[in-house]
């Protein structure tokens, strides 16, 4: 799926669409625009075999497009995810903490500077408030993004290579200094989620040509990525169509598939998806304005899940193809 943008015309339209087949929610009914949704991805081809294993997620499925690469040395920024933490009977779960007010960053970041120093690294925002990483390593990295990891049980990695055993001693110092630190006693008698730790991820660094001209959604991550790579980046999935015709290929996001609070939500997203994002799209593939769009669940595996899909204009035709239900 990688390689160079095609031409103009012929330009293809990549719906990273984490949790598209995570399931539909018995007994919630399906409207005509996901009955709709459900005929084109029926028509759509499969392009490649479905993947094997857990889901790489979307944030990485979106920066091998984008030509990142894992160095095996040098220095990269990793995107390091504020959670709260849940302990189980064995394990703990890590869940994304939205809403931090600047003094209660600075207070965080400066009873974690002696930890920072001590691992080598330096904390700092991105231009749009993410909160960012600096470490140089000696090897590579294969940690989960928070899309995959957070949420889930967490496990005990192999703490194979200098990086890894850096980031999980700092990970353990960030938690037991931030462990009932103020400003998490003030936000639990808030009712806010403390803020007990990070979740790293590094897409690595941009070392080859995207395969994308363009980004569109996904948020201020995918923004982060885009930005980086030097790739234009949209704040709203639909803005696709608009660039329909023009040299280069699309890669659209739709995060919010991944872990919608409720079926209904999930309905009313996958409905925005048909009639918003899609629709649009599917009036330029017709006119030949588009090559193709393709559909890729970066997040779920298993039996029975497709692989890649692939939508030309041929297809469109293929009025006997069963749908795939998302």
């Amino acid at each position: 799926m990688h390689g160079k943008p095609a031409g103009r015309g012929r330009a293809r339209v990549v719906h990273l669409l984490p949790g598209l087949w995570a399931g539909s929610g018995e007994g919630i009914g399906v409207p005509p625009a996901v009955q709709r949704l459900g005929r084109w991805l029926g028509r759509a081809r499969e392009a490649a075999k479905p993947p094997a294993g857990a889901g790489q997620g979307w944030e990485t499925a979106l920066a091998e497009r984008l030509g990142y690469r894992q160095p095996g040395s040098g220095p990269r920024s990793w995107l390091a995810q504020p959670v709260s933490l849940t302990a189980g009977m064995t394990d703990l779960v890590a869940h994304p903490v939205s809403g931090i007010g600047m003094d209660e960053r600075e207070a965080l970041w400066a009873a974690a500077q002696p930890d920072l120093e001590a691992a080598g690294a330096r904390l700092g925002l991105s231009a749009h408030g993410l909160w960012l990483l600096e470490l140089d390593g000696a090897d590579a990295w294969d940690g989960l993004p928070p899309s995959v990891g957070c949420g889930a049980p967490m496990t005990a990695r192999p703490l194979a290579g200098d990086v890894a055993r850096r980031l999980q001693v700092l990970a353990n110092a960030l938690q037991m200094a931030w462990f009932q630190h103020p400003v998490n006693r003030q936000r639990e008698q808030a009712g806010q989620a403390p803020v007990q730790g990070l979740w790293f991820w590094s897409p690595g660094r941009p070392q080859e040509r995207p395969a994308v001209g363009r980004v569109c959604g996904g948020g201020p991550v995918a923004r982060w990525l885009a930005e980086e790579a030097g790739v234009a980046w949209s704040p709203d999935p639909a803005d696709a169509a608009r660039a329909a015709g023009v040299d280069g290929d699309t890669a659209v996001v739709m995060e919010a598939l991944a872990a919608p609070p409720t079926p209904e939500r999930r309905v009313e997203l996958l409905e925005s998806l048909a009639e918003e994002v899609l629709a649009p799209q599917l009036r330029a593939l017709w006119r030949g304005r588009l090559g193709a769009l393709e559909f890729v669940d970066p997040q779920t595996a298993g039996e029975g899940v497709p692989g890649p899909l692939r939508l030309r204009r041929g297809d469109l035709l293929a009025l006997w193809r069963r749908p795939r239900r998302p």
